[in-house]
């Protein structure tokens, strides 16, 4: 399973202005909407807020994985802002984060969810894909590093 083959390039956001992290999910939710990735957009925000409350989504190196199971939802959706400035957004190791992959995906199928996140949680450990993300400067540079660095675990 790898993330390069779910994450379209259109997904990808450079845009997002920094801020607390429920104005960056709020910013990214309303992107997503508008570029018509989504249309339940507060039921979405909701879900993620809730999870965030169990405890954050901030992994270590620089990395957030936002995510939800939602109902109604055809095929899972992951999209990613780069943030350059970094935000807060509590994470293990007190970082900035810098990349947001958010993920959202069908509560008739938990187990996709799942896979998915631990592959990026190997994945994040195991290569340097945010470092070398913060010098990107398109979403297919991005899009282009993530695969080149996923290619690297098997």
């Amino acid at each position: 399973m790898k993330v390069h083959t779910f994450l379209k390039e259109d997904y990808i956001f450079l845009d997002l202005e920094p801020g607390e992290k429920r104005d960056v999910l709020e910013k990214f939710v309303t992107a997503l909407k508008k570029r018509g990735l989504i249309t339940k957009e507060k039921v979405i925000l909701e879900e993620l807020l809730k999870r965030e409350s169990l405890g954050s989504t901030g992994l270590e190196k620089g990395i957030a994985v936002p995510h939800a199971l939602i109902e109604n939802i055809d095929e899972p959706i992951l999209a990613l802002a780069l943030i350059k400035d970094g935000v807060n957004f509590e994470s293990v190791d007190q970082m900035p984060t810098y990349i947001i992959l958010l993920l959202l995906g069908s509560k008739d199928n938990p187990g996709f969810q799942l896979r998915l996140l631990a592959h990026i949680c190997r994945m994040v450990k195991e290569t340097d894909f945010v470092e070398l993300s913060k010098k990107a400067e398109s979403s297919h540079d991005i899009w282009s590093l993530l695969k080149e660095e996923e290619e690297k675990i098997e």
